[in-house]
């Protein structure tokens, strides 16, 4: 225990900096995540086959650019993303840079997971807001965004610990973070002290999110 309380001290300054840099990555991706992700599920949801604006186009597109993010491995996406970086920020490295792909690839798994959440209401809930005089926009807001809000928080909290694990490898593109302190200064370095320590960290930040979530989830749920 000594070695490890004696490894916090030495490091304790790149580890706050590494936490920050995490952090600064999460919140902003997740922020994005929410906004986005949710708006492009709720266009799956609506133009899928069955759904109340079915366009076979539009929901082809969509559900092919989330599939074709979702497919390719995370540390390729970072290197393939970095021109788009460029055009964007004016530089493909660093940690504001490593949002962008951060964000993409939360927007891609959140967006299926709200098409999800939004198809697991139950069928009959159509029914009662038609028979409640309810129009669309009615339907949407009062009924099935309702019925859908926990387990589109479940999902959100899912989707963050996710976000999570893919910003231990931003160090790629001089992202920080870590992930890339654990790897560069713990594994490399044979500091396994400093590694163990960083784990413990990201799985607090771990249970933190997810006992949220489930705070949140079970207490707006009034189905």
């Amino acid at each position: 225990m000594n070695k490890y309380i004696e490894t916090f001290k030495l490091f304790k300054s790149d580890i706050l900096n590494a936490l920050f840099e995490t952090l600064n990555m999460l919140f902003t991706a997740m922020i994005v995540t929410l906004i986005v992700g949710i708006l492009i599920g709720f266009i799956l949801f609506i133009t899928r086959p069955g759904g109340l604006y079915k366009n076979k186009i539009i929901y082809f597109i969509s559900s092919g650019l989330i599939n074709i993010t979702r497919s390719i491995p995370y540390i390729l996406f970072i290197i393939v993303i970095i021109p788009f970086n460029r055009l964007i920020l004016g530089t493909g490295f660093g940690v504001n840079a490593s949002k962008i792909p951060l964000s993409l690839i939360g927007i891609a798994i959140f967006a299926r997971f709200t098409e999800q959440a939004l198809l697991d209401v139950n069928k009959s809930t159509y029914e009662t807001a038609y028979a409640l005089g309810a129009n669309t926009r009615q339907y949407f807001t009062h009924f099935l965004l309702k019925e859908a809000r926990s387990g589109l928080i479940l999902s959100f909290a899912h989707t963050s610990i996710s976000l999570l694990a893919y910003s231990t490898v931003m160090g790629i593109i001089g992202g920080g973070g870590l992930g890339y302190l654990a790897m560069s200064e713990g594994y490399y370095n044979f500091n396994y002290p400093l590694m163990w320590i960083i784990i413990i960290i990201m799985i607090l930040i771990v249970q933190i999110i997810q006992t949220t979530g489930n705070i949140i989830a079970k207490k707006i749920d009034k189905r």
